[in-house]
């Protein structure tokens, strides 16, 4: 080919090499600032994602998070024998909950609750190196025996201060159970170093003497039914007929059983054996703090009267209780029942408190439990003269009088010789 400047391109031979004659290149335009941005964004994402893939595969292998649990959810175990061979046998923990507790939520305690704890005082408590732990204490836990009633008869030694009354009172039973079921020496002194028979329920625990049957004996404490000793929990007598005769010196409890009346304090002593004295001696309680010793007093008297009318009739007399109560006001004016002398003014030590005797030839008359006291030993007073008033002092538990008519050291209802008080 020909050039029109005159150049003449050489033949082509076709053995020899057959490169271009001419290389040519492409001139691209420099990169732009966003360009160069986005591709330092993208290698630092590369790396974060090759870093995250590397810890996750590093990483030992986490169990699968735990769902929730329906409130009726119950404990389940794996049994061993449905674990494969390479895993030890595992134990399903469920734990339930109240009903109005959402699940997955642990009840909490209430305000008030945290309140109290939070506000109680700190407790410092020192170890051996002389570190302080402060806690609050504010527990104090103790367990609470309820009482069980006794099946059986216990021994029980007296100790100094002990008398029937405060045995009584804490062994849930009356006086006159426990002087009936004990040599009847106790009613007049109880010493310590005293064994004494405590019944379980209020009746009469008593020594087989002689032949009598179990009817015999019941009927003798005026318990009329006899299946009621046979039967009692108390006597190991089950399927004993009542017509049974126990062996001499055999202890029987009389469910329910009376014994004599039981005089609570020292007794009378009336002496009218001479004549030349003109009446009778008596003493009331020789040796108590407000005895008046032996006074003389003529004997007879007016009349009986109504030592307290306005007072209301509360108890009557029974062979546990040797005189009647009459409730009043607090310093409600007592009088005398009959005329008669001063032979107990004062203190008595044996449950009624401030108390007043009045001998009235061979009868006597207490007055007990008064908040005041108006006469004086040996005083000889007439009927309806004031003698004191209306208390609650000795083993009382209201204001009130306990009035009681003797003849010698034989109690007496009251009402007996009273009828004309309408209590």
């Amino acid at each position: 080919m020909v050039d029109p400047n005159g150049f003449v391109e050489p033949p082509i031979d076709p053995l020899a090499d057959t490169n271009p004659s001419l290389a040519i290149r492409q001139v691209e335009a420099p990169p732009k600032g966003w360009q160069k941005a986005l591709g330092v964004l993208s290698l630092l994402g590369a790396a974060a994602l090759t870093a995250t893939t590397a810890f996750l595969l590093l990483s030992p292998a986490q169990p699968p998070a735990p769902t929730s649990i329906p409130p009726t959810a119950t404990t389940a175990t794996i049994a061993p024998s449905e674990v494969p061979p390479t895993l030890e046998p595992t134990v399903a923990v469920v734990q339930s909950f109240a009903l109005d507790a959402q699940p997955g939520i642990l009840p909490t305690i209430g305000a008030d609750v945290a309140a109290s704890i939070l506000g109680a005082p700190l407790q410092a408590i020192g170890d051996e190196n002389g570190s302080l732990t402060f806690v609050r204490d504010t527990h104090n836990p103790f367990t609470i025996i309820p009482d069980r009633p006794r099946s059986e008869v216990i021994q029980y030694t007296a100790v100094q201060g002990d008398t029937l009354n405060t045995l009584a009172e804490r062994f849930k039973i009356t006086a006159e159970s426990i002087a009936w079921s004990n040599n009847r020496r106790i009613v007049q002194v109880l010493r310590p170093g005293d064994v004494v028979n405590i019944p379980p329920v209020d009746g009469v625990y008593v020594q087989v003497i002689g032949s009598k049957t179990i009817a015999d004996i019941a009927a003798s404490y005026k318990v009329t039914d006899p299946y009621k000793v046979t039967d009692s929990e108390y006597n190991n007598l089950f399927g004993v007929a009542p017509d049974t005769i126990l062996p001499s010196g055999t202890w029987i409890f009389i469910p329910g059983g009376e014994g004599e009346a039981i005089t609570w304090n020292p007794g009378v002593t009336v002496d009218d054996s001479s004549p030349e004295r003109r009446g009778f001696v008596t003493s009331f309680a020789a040796g108590d703090p407000g005895s008046c010793g032996s006074v003389q007093n003529p004997g007879g008297g007016a009349g009986w009267a109504n030592p307290l009318p306005s007072g209301t009739f509360v108890r009557g007399f029974s062979a546990w209780h040797t005189g009647i109560d009459l409730a009043a006001p607090p310093g409600t004016p007592i009088m005398a029942a009959n005329s008669g002398a001063v032979i107990f003014a004062g203190w008595n030590s044996w449950g009624y408190g401030n108390m007043v005797a009045l001998a009235h030839g061979p009868f006597v008359t207490l007055y007990g439990h008064m908040s005041s006291i108006a006469v004086r030993c040996g005083q000889m007073v007439t009927v309806g003269t004031v003698i004191g008033g209306v208390g609650s002092t000795g083993n009382s538990s209201g204001p009130h009088l306990h009035f009681e008519i003797r003849s010698g050291n034989t109690t007496t209802d009251p009402l007996s010789t009273l009828p004309g008080l309408g209590f």
